[in-house]
């Protein structure tokens, strides 16, 4: 590690809680227990009824600064009143119910010294269920590896986005920024921050490094509201995103590539429908050059391979015919093998909808 970091660039974790008693003490030894020291972790409390105030007074730890609101205030102003109370030059956030590997603050910090230009950092989490967290977050990194350049991720975010809580970004961007989360956004507050944090002009780097456990339960906050509330959140910030990135889109354009970032749409859309939109895309892209070209391509067949199988889940032959259809895309797609491989993990993955005409799409 480059001596750089040593104690030199304190870091705000923020880390709002809520009923977290049965996670916090987890998430908050992940914490505690970084390689890098110059940390102040700025906990607000939204009112908690059970035991996770109790719990994280228990840690004799002069880092935690634990803040508590007299009523609750819901997800998004809790946030925002975390973020008002940090004082570090980077912030990194922190769910009560996720574990950070022991290296996160150490690497994703290393990154954006090397990358001065670059706002912010992202992270591919490791997803596990309840109580058994993945091994490998405990594996000793000695450096951070890249997945997508601040070139890169533009046209990676077209069609995808890093979680939300693998964020570690310079503070100075916040000023930039009207407001920062919103209750309007119950579920997807996180990735309307992202959006506006991108129309502020942030600057990312996606590394393949996974330093976060993403811990999968009953009580998330994405468990406890209906599929179409949810869908209807993540279609209305992506239509913000959308016409952010391309401001000539058309409104039905920007619909259709909205509804298909959530998939919703895949299985019912026909197939000319689905090659012209995405030749759109390519045409809009060189027109105005938003983005970088080549790796707008390398996303977007990527993109268009899901969504050929999707559209054609009865056919691979037919979907292979069709994903070799736009010419700008051939010469990034695969073989038929390679291909036929991939439509048989999500035939698979989607057999409920098959069966059952279940509207649930697994990418």
């Amino acid at each position: 590690m480059n001596k750089q970091t040593d104690n030199q660039h304190l870091v705000s974790v923020i880390m709002p809680t809520y009923n977290g008693e049965k996670y916090i003490a987890e998430t908050l030894e992940s914490i505690l227990n970084q390689t890098y020291r110059d940390l102040e972790i700025i906990i607000v409390d939204d009112n908690s009824t059970d035991k996770t105030v109790e719990i994280i007074k228990s840690y004799n730890d002069e880092r935690i600064k634990l803040y508590f609101n007299e009523k609750n205030l819901g997800i998004g102003d809790n946030t925002n009143k975390a973020l008002s109370l940090a004082t570090g030059e980077f912030i990194m956030m922190q769910d009560h119910d996720d574990i950070s590997s022991h290296y996160r603050v150490e690497l994703q910090l290393q990154c954006l010294l090397d990358h001065p230009d670059v706002t912010g950092v992202g992270l591919h989490a490791e997803s596990f269920f309840n109580d058994i967290p993945p091994r490998e977050i405990y594996s000793k990194l000695d450096t951070y590896h890249i997945d997508k350049t601040d070139r890169e991720f533009k046209p990676y975010e077209l069609y995808s986005y890093p979680a939300h809580q693998t964020l570690f970004y310079r503070r100075s961007i916040l000023e930039k920024l009207d407001i920062y989360y919103s209750n309007h956004f119950t579920v997807a507050g996180d990735l309307y921050f992202m959006n506006k944090l991108n129309i502020a002009g942030a600057r990312w780097i996606l590394l393949k490094d996974r330093l976060l456990g993403y811990r999968v339960h009953q009580n998330m906050t994405s468990k406890k509201h209906k599929r179409r509330q949810i869908y209807k959140e993540l279609l209305e910030i992506s239509l913000i995103f959308i016409k952010n990135l391309f401001p000539d889109i058309s409104d039905r354009d920007a619909l259709m590539h909205a509804k298909l970032m959530q998939r919703q749409e895949l299985l019912k859309i026909d197939n000319v429908s689905l090659v012209n939109h995405f030749n759109r895309i390519l045409s809009l892209n060189a027109n105005n050059d938003y983005c970088d070209d080549i790796a707008l391509k390398k996303e977007t067949v990527t993109k268009f391979q899901t969504a050929t199988i999707l559209a054609n889940i009865y056919s691979p032959f037919k979907a292979y015919k069709v994903y070799r259809s736009i010419d700008e895309l051939k010469p990034y797609t695969v073989s038929f093998g390679k291909f036929l491989n991939e439509y048989q993990k999500r035939f698979f993955r989607n057999l409920g909808w098959i069966i059952l005409g279940n509207e649930r799409i697994k990418d």
